[in-house]
């Protein structure tokens, strides 16, 4: 047997990502305090899931919070952990943490995110996100 993968083996097991950039106007607001978006982007199926990875150009503002979460629409938080802060900029990034859901899809699955506020949705007045999700 041989011990090395062949190039397409390789090839097929490179990490690979997908970015999407995601405005305030975007989101549809879910009622209460929760804004959602699914995202356009697609991870395939038979992908593993590495990371997300989450830059705040713009702040959620207008309320006193806002967090993010990253689903699948079954499993709000599947590609993070935690609810980091999307409140102020962060130019350099949010940590997302590590993925609490299932890596492996069995199915392609198109990302939603969720950001909630403390009070209510329609109060937030800005917002701009750039969402990268890496995958196997």
């Amino acid at each position: 047997m041989n011990q090395y993968a062949s190039s397409a083996d390789a090839a097929n097991k490179q990490v690979k990502s997908v970015t999407e950039v995601v405005n305030l106007a975007d989101f549809t607001d879910g009622g209460a305090a929760v804004g959602t978006k699914q995202l356009s982007v697609v991870i395939p199926q038979d992908a593993v899931f590495l990371a997300a990875a989450v830059k705040v150009p713009v702040a959620f503002l207008g309320d006193t919070s806002a967090v993010l979460i990253i689903g699948d629409g079954s499993d709000t938080d599947r590609y993070n952990t935690g609810t980091p802060s999307v409140f102020a900029v962060a130019a350099n990034g949010v940590a997302m943490g590590i993925p609490s859901g299932a890596m492996v899809h069995t199915a392609a699955v198109k990302p939603t995110l969720t950001v909630t506020t403390a009070a209510d949705w329609g109060s937030v007045t800005s917002g701009r996100l750039i969402v990268t999700l890496y995958y196997i």
